[in-house]
């Protein structure tokens, strides 16, 4: 987070959808094209036009929008089989249609079809079916996701969340989540305290660092869907502590513990035994942890050659070395879900702008600029986008970005905003 490197530390001192069945991919996760997809009128029972158009069409465009991926082609043209070739003429290379029947119930079901138009064969053909309490948006990222995941062979993001930190009253801080269009806002923790730097395990389980006792301590689930409980410190004063995070098997926290002199290293915490183990050994400041997918090693951040960098190192802390190397400010990584890139932040100026760092280039990329400060990024599930928090409206509030910085989409107006976690859902 930049600041939130300097932040966190003052503050520790201070206190449904299913998978395609097909498995051809026509487009790689990687390629630049877009797909032009025709989208017809929804045909509908039970429903009227005005819902279909706001809670599900609009989601359903913005959300393949949001991809990069596809085009969306909206045209008043029949979507019967003899219209094809019209849509193919308009420019469209699939055509979708869609069929929804709402029960006296309430219970929803939902048949969409894609057809090819240069082959006039079918692509793409799934039935969802949602009770009443499902929102009718729900089914329209349902699809977005299936859409992309039979273009590209990667399910897309239109269904994750994204979990949070945001003030509630002055001096207390809470984890909330929100789905990934920024609707669908949930409580997650009511300590009434602060409440800081979130993580999530790959089941679905919750860490986090709470004041709620007084001094700092560890809190999470044990189980998905369990009750909340410390971890770390087991008795006793832990000392300060900030930035647990989940390893990928879910079986080990790395986090943050600072002593009396204004050091704190990288520790790593083991859940069955609760055994913690020092990672770095020095003075200075090492902190903001971040786990490879494989687990074995980790990203940090450290002062140890003056001002803050991004360092890497085994997860036994052998094999140390550093990654950034331009700039002196550099903080906050998170490493990508894939393992080849790790994005960070960098001061210039006095603001902080967001960096990927390609590990098999050995390079790295800007990817927002301007005169607001971008903090705290991480990746989406499928490594397309970064969500961060920017103060350009203001307020510290949430934003995503694709990776060329051209397409940031505030996601919610809602203000008080830090250290956001992307996650396909919990």
């Amino acid at each position: 987070m930049t600041r939130f490197f300097i932040r966190t530390f003052l503050c520790i001192l201070a206190a449904t959808g299913l998978w395609a069945q097909q498995t051809e991919v026509v487009l790689t996760a990687t390629s630049s094209a877009k797909l032009v997809l025709g989208m017809t009128q929804p045909k509908a029972s039970g429903l009227d036009d005005a819902t279909i158009a706001t809670e599900f069409t609009a989601v359903l465009k913005r959300d393949l929008d949001e991809t990069g991926l596809i085009a969306v082609l909206q045209e008043r043209l029949p979507g019967d089989a003899a219209a094809v070739k019209a849509w193919k003429e308009a420019g469209a290379q699939w055509l979708l249609n869609v069929r929804m029947t709402k029960a006296a119930t309430g219970d929803l079901q939902m048949e969409a079809s894609a057809l090819d138009t240069a082959a006039e064969k079918g692509v793409f053909t799934r039935t969802y079916n949602a009770n009443r309490i499902v929102p009718l948006r729900y089914l329209a990222h349902y699809l977005a996701d299936d859409l992309i995941g039979r273009l590209t062979g990667e399910k897309g993001v239109a269904s994750s969340r994204i979990v949070f930190v945001r003030q509630t009253s002055p001096g207390v801080k809470e984890i909330f989540q929100v789905d990934r269009d920024g609707a669908g806002l949930v409580q997650l923790t009511r300590h009434g305290s602060l409440t800081l730097s979130p993580s999530i395990a790959a089941d679905g389980r919750l860490a986090y660092i709470t004041y709620k006792g007084g001094a700092p301590e560890i809190w999470g689930q044990r189980r998905k869907d369990g009750p909340h409980e410390r971890f770390y410190p087991t008795s006793g004063a832990g000392g300060m502590l900030s930035t647990p995070v989940w390893s990928p098997d879910g079986k080990r926290l790395a986090f943050v513990q600072g002593d009396r002199r204004g050091n704190s290293d990288i520790m790593t915490l083991d859940l069955a035994s609760g055994r913690a183990r020092r990672l770095t050994d020095g003075n200075g400041i090492n902190t903001e942890p971040t786990w490879n997918p494989n687990g074995n090693q980790l990203a940090f951040t450290s002062d140890r050659e003056g001002g803050p960098q991004v360092y890497l190192m085994q997860d036994d802390g052998s094999n140390l070395r550093r990654l950034t190397g331009e700039g002196q400010y550099n903080a906050s990584p998170a490493w990508s879900p894939n393992g080849a890139m790790v994005a960070y932040v960098s001061r210039f100026e006095g603001k902080f702008d967001l960096f990927v760092y390609k590990l098999g280039e050995g390079k790295a990329y800007q990817i927002t600029t301007g005169v607001s400060t971008s903090e705290s990024p991480a990746w989406s599930p499928d490594e397309r986008r970064l969500v961060f928090t920017s103060n350009r409206f203001g307020a510290s509030q949430l934003f995503t970005t694709d990776l060329s910085g051209r397409q940031i989409i505030r996601l919610a107006e809602f203000s008080g905003c830090q250290s956001p976690r992307w996650i396909r859902g919990r």
